[in-house]
């Protein structure tokens, strides 16, 4: 007993062309995505390093780091008891401070500050830009920076060399995204008296790249929209004429063989010349059936005539015919002597 042969999952020839394409776009799509995506965050990621690298050569050409030493070394007339920034009195304090303000006006999306080691533990704020231009947000000198809310490994790392941190810092108050980085202050000497922590805004960075995902987004989706637009429309005739040769081969198992009707076209290809060999074929096979079928009747017509004839001889031939052809001849001889 042979078992029922299991149907197929059917899934139409654009659908076919369509889902290559659609896989084929998609990974052009993260690739290109991803690339132009990295190229412009490494390029701006570059222009804000160089950014940052200015600021620094700016601050180490204006500002006296023999000066800032002995103000971190206790040598500084603050009254920690007065209001901040009222109670810093030094005038050292405030022409280095003139250093850090002058950063604003060569960079203004630039926030600076300077910081120094109290030991081998234990890191403090010294200069804050925001002392001048907003002292009610900015850092106290000599406050101990808070290792648990502060990024102080990377600050530590900023005073042994220039150091770029990996990513943007965010700040959630402000909701403002940083590129920063730290990097050591040298005195006279060439000693290290503490560090230099500078925060560049990095929000049109932000936004460039949002936008250029976003952009990105839209161009891609209407690229795939008109790839869909394009294959629906070039497959449609295709599609619809091989749609015709199914329907005409399930025509001619039931014998009709009614030929396909095509469209006129400018430039035969493959389904076209196709549609129409099948159409000769129809053709052919129709007239090869009727002869056939005419050669059919004319055999039965001489089956039965021979058949006929064999019925007949064998009835002649038949000891009753032969015995029944007897008497009548005997009666027929009788009849002819009566007469």
């Amino acid at each position: 007993m042979t078992m029922p042969t299991r149907a197929k999952p059917y899934l139409g020839l654009r659908y076919k062309i369509l889902i290559p394409l659609f896989a084929l776009g998609a990974l052009i799509f993260s690739l290109s995505y991803f690339g132009a995506r990295n190229y412009l965050r490494n390029t701006i990621y570059n222009i804000m390093e160089e950014d940052i690298v200015s600021i620094r050569d700016f601050v180490a050409a204006c500002m006296d780091e023999d000066a800032l030493q002995a103000l971190t070394s206790g040598d500084v007339k603050y009254d920690t008891s007065a209001d901040w920034p009222a109670g810093m009195t030094d005038p050292r304090y405030w022409e280095q401070q003139d250093c850090l303000v002058a950063v604003y006006d060569y960079n203004p999306r630039a926030e600076i500050y300077t910081y120094y080691a109290v030991n081998e533990t234990t890191l403090a704020y010294g200069l804050d830009q925001w002392a001048t231009l907003l002292p009610e947000d900015s850092y106290p000198f000599g406050e101990l920076i808070d290792a648990e809310t502060s990024n102080v490994e990377d600050l530590w790392f900023g005073l042994a060399d220039t150091y770029i941190y990996p990513e943007l810092e965010y700040d959630e108050e402000l909701d403002v995204y940083y590129y920063a980085a730290a990097a050591p202050l040298q005195n006279s000497r060439g000693d290290v008296v503490g560090g230099i922590s500078i925060f560049l805004d990095a929000g049109w960075a932000v936004e460039n790249i949002q936008a250029l995902s976003k952009n990105l987004l839209m161009i891609f989706t209407g690229i795939f929209a008109l790839i869909t637009i394009l294959v629906l429309t070039i497959t449609r005739k295709t599609t619809s004429e091989l749609t015709a040769l199914k329907d005409a081969s399930m025509r001619v198992a039931d014998g009709d063989y009614t030929p396909i009707s095509l469209s006129p076209h400018t430039m035969d290809d493959e389904v076209s010349t196709l549609a129409r060999l099948f159409n000769t074929m129809l053709g052919k096979v129709h007239a090869r059936e009727e002869s056939l079928q005419i050669e059919v009747e004319q055999l039965k017509v001489q089956i039965d005539t021979e058949k006929r004839n064999m019925d007949v001889k064998e009835i002649v031939e038949s000891e009753f015919f032969q015995d029944l052809k007897q008497r009548a001849a005997e009666v027929r001889k009788q009849r002819s002597k009566k007469e």
